[in-house]
C-alpha cells in the first residue's frame, strides 16, 4: 500500500523525504515525533495529521506557540489535507503528497479463442535439461505463438545450441534465485564455484577482487572434492592469465596450457577466465577455473562464464551499494550527534574534507553552564531534573546547530559548543555570540514551559566564549573516540563560563580582536541573527594564568538598548552590526519586549517605515476588533504597531498592508503602554510584505 509523503525545506531539511506510514501522526520538535522539525520555533508537539474513514486526511494544530500555516492560513481548526498542500511551521514548509492514482482500465472478458499455448517458466527452463525443445502444449501461464504446421527442421548442431542455451539460462535462473536476498559474499562465492563445477570439468574456481595495485586480490577458493584439494596443493595460478583478462577486460579459454606462451603451470592441462565488469564496464575482479584434463573446458563453458561473471558483478555492485549505504546511515547517525545537519552533508559528500587524528586549527569555542543546578537537584526528583535538562538540552542543540555550531558534549547540565571545527569559517566568532544569545532566550524559554507548569522555579545560565588554535580530532582509547578539541584556548573559554553571572556571556580578548575584524569587512547578519555589542570590563585573573586576561560583556536586547540610550556613559560599548544597518537605527527604536515572551522573537534588522495598516483580532476579553493604524517600525519577519486596546500573549492577528498589496497572519510578541496607546510587537507567519 502506498504511502502520503511530506517533503521537508528550510534552515535543517533540503527536500527531506518522509513517508507518512502511521496515523495519527506527530509533527514537532521532539525527537520522539513522527516528523521530526527542528526549529526553535516548532514546539515539542506541534501539529497532527489524522486519517479519516473516507481515506482523506486533515491537519489539527495541538495548540502550538507559534501557530501553523497551512496554504498561507492561520489553523485554528482541523483542516482537510489536499494534495500539494503546504503546511508551514516556523521557517520549514512541509508539502504534503498524496500517493497516485491507480489505472483506470477497462476489460474484456471474453472467452480465448484460437490455438494457444502455455508454458511455466520454471518448464520452459528446464527444457535443455530434458531434451524436449518441441514446444509441447501444457497448462501452465506463459503463452506463445504455435509452430507451423510445416514444421521447423532443425539440425544436430542447432538442436546442441539450443539445449545449452537453455541449460545457460535455467543455471542463470538458478543463481539469481539463490542469491537475489544473500548479502554474505562467502555464499555468493560458494554459489558461484557450485555452478562453475556443475557445467565443467573444472577442478578448481578462484574468485578475486580488485586490489589497490589493480589486480585481484583472491579471496575464495573452491575444489571439486577432497581428492582435487590435495592434488592442487602445490600448484599455483597463471598471474599471466589475470592480468590479461584484467587489462583487456575479455575472457580466456585456453585448452591446452602449452599453446599459451608463459602460461604453462605443471599439472594444469586447461583453464578459463572471466572478468566481473561492472555497469559502467569497470573491473571488480576474476573467474578463475582451471582443470587437470587437456581439453578440460569448452566454447559453451567460457561463454557461461562470461555471462556468470557479469551477474556476480552485478550482484556485487548491489552488495557494496547496500554496504555503503549502511556505512553512510551509521555515520551520518554518528556525525549528527556533535554537527549540524549541513556541515554533516558536506563531510557525507566529500569525506576528505574531515582531517581526523588530530589538527592545529583556529576554533572559538563555548561553554554555557545552569547556575544553582545543585539547589535545583535538592528540590526536584530525578525523573523531574532529567525531564528539564532534556528539554533544555534539546532546543539548546537546536539553537547551536541553527547557527553553524557543532555539539561537542553535555558536561552534568552544562554544554560545549564548538564554532570552526571541524569547518573552519571567518564568521566563527560571530556564529559563536549568536549560539550564546540564543542560548539565553532558551533558558527563559525553559522557564515559560517550567511556569506553565506551575513549577517555581527560575532557571539561568552563564556562558564563556573564546577563539584561539586548538588541537581538533578524534581522541581517546581503541574502545571508545569522541571528535573533541583540546587547547589552552578551550580551557579560558571554560574560565570565562565559570566567571559569567546569571544572564551574562563573556568573551576572550581574542574573540573580540576577530569580531573586530569583521567589522571592518563587508559583513552582514544572516537571516535572523541579532545586533549586540561588547563591553571591556577590564582584567580578570583566573586559574591556570599568570597574568590576568581582558574580559568582555556580550550585550543584546533590552539590556543593548538601555546600554546605547543611557546617559552613563562609563560601559563605553562597541555596536556590533551589519555593515547594511544603519547607522542611525538602534534596537532600542523598537519596543521594549516583556521578559516573558521577547526571546522568542527573531531578531531581524529593523528600520524606521511608518505606514497604513488594518489589524483585526480579539482584545482580552475575547471582544473581536478591526483597527486601522500605522507601523513605528518594521523588520522583514514583523513589525512594531499602535494598537488602541491590549491583546493577549501570544494571539493571532490578520494584518492587511494595502501599499504593498498584502494580507496576512501574524502572532503579537509583546506589548508595552505609551501616552498614545500599547505598541505591539507582531512576528509575521509566513512570506511577509516585501517593505
Amino acid at each position: 500500500m502506498r504511502c502520503p509523503k511530506i517533503i521537508v525545506t528550510g534552515p535543517t531539511a533540503n527536500g527531506r523525504v518522509d513517508e507518512c506510514r502511521k496515523f495519527p501522526l506527530v509533527i514537532g520538535r521532539a525527537t520522539s515525533s513522527d516528523i521530526i522539525v527542528s526549529d526553535e520555533r516548532a514546539s515539542r508537539s506541534h501539529a497532527r495529521i489524522e486519517a479519516l474513514p473516507d481515506g482523506s486526511y486533515q491537519l489539527v494544530d495541538l495548540g502550538s506557540r507559534n501557530g501553523t500555516l497551512l496554504n498561507d492560513a492561520l489553523v485554528a481548526k482541523a483542516a482537510r489535507l489536499k494534495d500539494g498542500d503546504a503546511i508551514v511551521i516556523g521557517s520549514h514548509r512541509l508539502v504534503f503528497q498524496l500517493p497516485p492514482q491507480g489505472v483506470d482500465v477497462s476489460y474484456d472478458d471474453k472467452p480465448l479463442s484460437g490455438t494457444v499455448r502455455f508454458q511455466k517458466a520454471a518448464e520452459l527452463l528446464a527444457l535443455g535439461r530434458s531434451g524436449d525443445v518441441t514446444g509441447k502444449p501444457s497448462s501452465s501461464m506463459r503463452a506463445v505463438k504455435p509452430p507451423s504446421p510445416q514444421g521447423v527442421a532443425i539440425s544436430a548442431e542447432q538442436l546442441h545450441l539450443l539445449e545449452k542455451r537453455s541449460q545457460i539460462l535455467s543455471l542463470f535462473y538458478d543463481f539469481n534465485k539463490r542469491v537475489a536476498r544473500e548479502f554474505d559474499i562467502a555464499a555468493i562465492y560458494a554459489e558461484v564455484a557450485r555452478q562453475v563445477f556443475e557445467i565443467s570439468n573444472a577442478g578448481r574456481v578462484l574468485i578475486g577482487k580488485l586490489g589497490a595495485d589493480g589486480l585481484p586480490k583472491i579471496e575464495w577458493v573452491a575444489y571439486r572434492d577432497d581428492i582435487m584439494r590435495a592434488t592442487y596443493a602445490a600448484i599455483p595460478i597463471s598471474r599471466t592469465v589475470i592480468r590479461k583478462v584484467m587489462q583487456e577486460r575479455v575472457s580466456l579459454l585456453s585448452r591446452d596450457m602449452s599453446n599459451v606462451a608463459g602460461t604453462a603451470i605443471l599439472g594444469v592441462q586447461s583453464l578459463m577466465c572471466a572478468p566481473m565488469l561492472g555497469q559502467e564496464e569497470t573491473p571488480l575482479g576474476v573467474i578463475y577455473a582451471d582443470s587437470l584434463h587437456l581439453d578440460g573446458f569448452a566454447e559453451d563453458d567460457v561463454d557461461y562464464l562470461t555471462g556468470l561473471a557479469s551477474t556476480v558483478a552485478l550482484t556485487l555492485e548491489s552488495l557494496m551499494a547496500h554496504e555503503r549505504l549502511l556505512h553512510e546511515a551509521e555515520a551520518r547517525t554518528a556525525y549528527r550527534r556533535f554537527l549540524p545537519p549541513h556541515v554533516v552533508d558536506q563531510i557525507m559528500e566529500d569525506p576528505d574534507s574531515l582531517q581526523l587524528g588530530g589538527v592545529n586549527q583556529v576554533v572559538t569555542t563555548m561553554f554555557a553552564d545552569i547556575r544553582g543546578f545543585t539547589t535545583l537537584s535538592e528540590r526536584k526528583s530525578p525523573q523531574e531534573i532529567v525531564a528539564i535538562l532534556n528539554n533544555y538540552f534539546e532546543r539548546a542543540a537546536t539553537a547551536i546547530f541553527r547557527h553553524g555550531g557543532s555539539l561537542d558534549k553535555f558536561i552534568g547540565d552544562g554544554i560545549m559548543a564548538l564554532f570552526g571545527a571541524p569547518q573552519p569559517s571567518d564568521r566563527d566568532p560571530v556564529n559563536a555570540v549568536q549560539a550564546a544569545i540564543a542560548l539565553q532566550d532558551v533558558i527563559q524559554q525553559v522557564n515559560a514551559d517550567l511556569r506553565g507548569q506551575g513549577a517555581d522555579l527560575q532557571l539561568s545560565i552563564g556562558i564563556g566564549i573564546n577563539t584561539g588554535e586548538v588541537t581538533a580530532g578524534y581522541i581517546g582509547s581503541k574502545l571508545r573516540t569522541d571528535y573533541t578539541v583540546i587547547g589552552d584556548a578551550v580551557n579560558l573559554a571554560a574560565r570565562l563560563e565559570s566567571n559569567a553571572k546569571p544572564g551574562q556571556v563573556l568573551a576572550g580578548e581574542t574573540t573580540i580582536d576577530c569580531l573586530r575584524d569583521l567589522m571592518n569587512s563587508n559583513f552582514e547578519f544572516s537571516e535572523g541573527e541579532r545586533e549586540f555589542a561588547f563591553v571591556p570590563l577590564g582584567g580578570l585573573k583566573v586559574k591556570g594564568k599568570l597574568n590576568e586576561v581582558n574580559v568582555y560583556r556580550i550585550l543584546w536586547g533590552e539590556e543593548l538598548a538601555s546600554a546605547v540610550t543611557s546617559a552613563a556613559a562609563e560601559l563605553q560599548p562597541t555596536l556590533f552590526r551589519s555593515a547594511a544597518s544603519s547607522s542611525s537605527f538602534f534596537e532600542s527604536q523598537t519596543i521594549a519586549r516583556p521578559q516573558l515572551d521577547w526571546m522568542t522573537v527573531r531578531r531581524d534588522p529593523r528600520r524606521k517605515l511608518v505606514i497604513p495598516v488594518t489589524v483585526a483580532g480579539k482584545d482580552l476579553d475575547g471582544s473581536a476588533f478591526e483597527q486601522e493604524t500605522e507601523t513605528v517600525d518594521v523588520s522583514p519577519s514583523g513589525a512594531c504597531l499602535r494598537l488602541a486596546q491590549p491583546v493577549a500573549i501570544p494571539s493571532p492577528l490578520s494584518v492587511s498592508v494595502p501599499a504593498y498589496n498584502w494580507r496576512g497572519e501574524a502572532i503579537v510578541r509583546s506589548i508595552v503602554r505609551d501616552h498614545h496607546g500599547y505598541l505591539t510587537g507582531i512576528e509575521i507567519i509566513g512570506q511577509g510584505p516585501n517593505w
